[in-house]
């Protein structure tokens, strides 16, 4: 991780210290790789302390738009953005980068077992493809505490904002898509070199559809100094 990473990273800390003061972290509930009972995958006994997630977005969209390194764009109808098929999002919003050439990012949020604003969506370019989703499930079981969520969300927006993120569209429906620990493919007929293909269209040397785009920081360093938001 840069300096520049870094500094953004302690000013958002700093940040949801005060905007995630009403939603408190909770330990992983299996802690070892302990087995969940068989009850927790049916089970979801306190959804809304995902609000965190929420909370977590909000700092880093502060700290991007105080770092002058993104303008914050409101979604006046979120639900037509149609990025889940069963529930739309409640709210979302655009970061749209400073610096050309650099992914606009999508945050959206929508409701799990019907608490709003408790699962945080990331998208990336326009028209959207999703970067992550977290959590993934929300079932007791699968439940790995707060601060691995955070770490996710984290990663994924730093992933975007550095200019790492790419997805190439593959034959036969498939698609490819680097994620900050490396890059993975989904659907069908996955060529076995789907790996190279995502290095190609990071490139820009690859025959298929891609999207990929520049650091939101300039060449040398960030447009400006990282600024940490106020804290009240």
């Amino acid at each position: 991780m840069t300096a520049e990473e870094q500094a953004l990273l302690a000013a958002v800390e700093a940040r949801f210290a005060v905007l995630g003061a009403g939603t408190p972290p909770w330990d992983d509930p299996h802690p070892g790789a302990e087995s969940p009972a068989e009850e927790e995958y049916s089970r979801l006994l306190d959804p809304a302390k995902y609000r965190i997630l929420a909370a977590r977005a909000r700092a880093w969209t502060e700290v991007l738009v105080a770092a002058r390194l993104a303008r914050v764009e409101e979604v006046a109808e979120p639900a037509v953005l149609a990025c889940h098929p069963t529930t739309p999002l409640e709210r979302s919003w655009w970061l749209r980068p400073v610096r050309a050439g650099a992914l606009p990012l999508l945050v959206g949020l929508r409701s799990m077992d019907g608490v709003t604003e408790t699962v945080a969506e990331l998208w990336a370019a326009e028209p959207p493809v999703l970067v992550t989703v977290v959590p993934d499930c929300g079932c007791d079981a699968c439940d790995e505490g707060s601060a691995g969520y955070l770490t996710e969300l984290d990663e994924h927006v730093l992933h975007v904002v550095r200019g790492g993120f790419v997805r190439v569209e593959l034959p036969g429906g498939s698609h490819a898509t680097s994620d900050p620990n490396g890059c993975s493919a989904s659907g069908f007929s996955i060529p076995d070199d789907y790996v190279a293909e995502v290095e190609r269209a990071r490139a820009g040397t690859s025959p298929y559809p891609s999207t990929s785009g520049r650091s939101w920081f300039a060449p040398d360093g960030p447009e400006a100094a990282v600024v940490t938001p106020a804290t009240a």
